[in-house]
């Protein structure tokens, strides 16, 4: 047993707390991907096709570095639902921002075409 696990055993800390914190708590979305996987064994049924699985984890960059955290089967729906509620978040932020972008270029062109009127009159008289 590694050190980490020793202590999440001896603290009794749950690893369930951890996945739904990072799923609530990066600045990016990390990406739930769900694998199946081929252990190798020369007598385990993956090697005709039926593969162990399926196993979910939480995928995302840090910096340079790709991590990943294990989520347990019962903990799926929860993180689906949190990062479904991110993406929404998100796009919110998103189509807000571009409205005021919008905004602000339409007065911007308001401005430039007062200011462009006042330099004609200024230059007419």
């Amino acid at each position: 047993m590694s050190l980490r696990s020793e202590k999440r055993f001896l603290t009794n800390a749950e690893p369930t707390c951890a996945v739904t914190e990072i799923a609530k708590s990066l600045y990016k979305i990390p990406a739930l991907l769900t694998t199946w996987t081929r252990c190798g064994k020369p007598r385990c049924h993956c090697r005709e096709g039926h593969l162990h699985g399926p196993y979910h984890a939480l995928h995302w960059r840090d910096g340079t570095i790709q991590r990943r955290r294990y989520v347990r089967a019962a903990d799926v729906p929860t993180v689906q639902a949190i990062l479904e509620k991110r993406r929404a978040q998100r796009a919110t932020e998103r189509l807000v921002h571009a409205l005021s972008m919008r905004s602000w270029r339409t007065l911007g062109a308001w401005v430039s075409e007062y200011e462009a009127r006042l330099r004609a009159e200024q230059e007419y008289l």
